[in-house]
């Protein structure tokens, strides 16, 4: 059986401090409690609502946040999946 080592893991994904999608999402939107509505994320997200999507690309948190039509999220995994399918149809257009 190989043997793992738990003082060193391989890095994968952007460095610390630094996320992209669904990661950036979280993060900026940390201490969100859930349920909650769009009002109360939005004074969480701020007015600099902006992200990293992917590591050419940012978008407005803000904007896409006032774009969606559901006003509640029960749970953090319920607007990430909103964000995210608006961030899709806006590449799609």
């Amino acid at each position: 059986m190989p043997s793992k080592s738990n003082n060193k893991r391989e890095h994968r994904g952007p460095d610390k401090g630094e996320a992209y999608g669904v990661a950036a999402v979280t993060q900026a939107l940390a201490g969100v409690d859930f349920p909650a509505t769009k009002e109360e994320i939005l004074s969480t997200a701020g007015t600099d609502g902006e992200i990293q999507w992917t590591k050419d690309k940012t978008v407005d948190l803000t904007s896409l946040l006032q774009e969606i039509d559901q006003d509640e999220f029960e749970n953090m995994p319920e607007l990430v999946e909103a964000i995210s399918q608006k961030v899709r149809e806006k590449e799609r257009a």
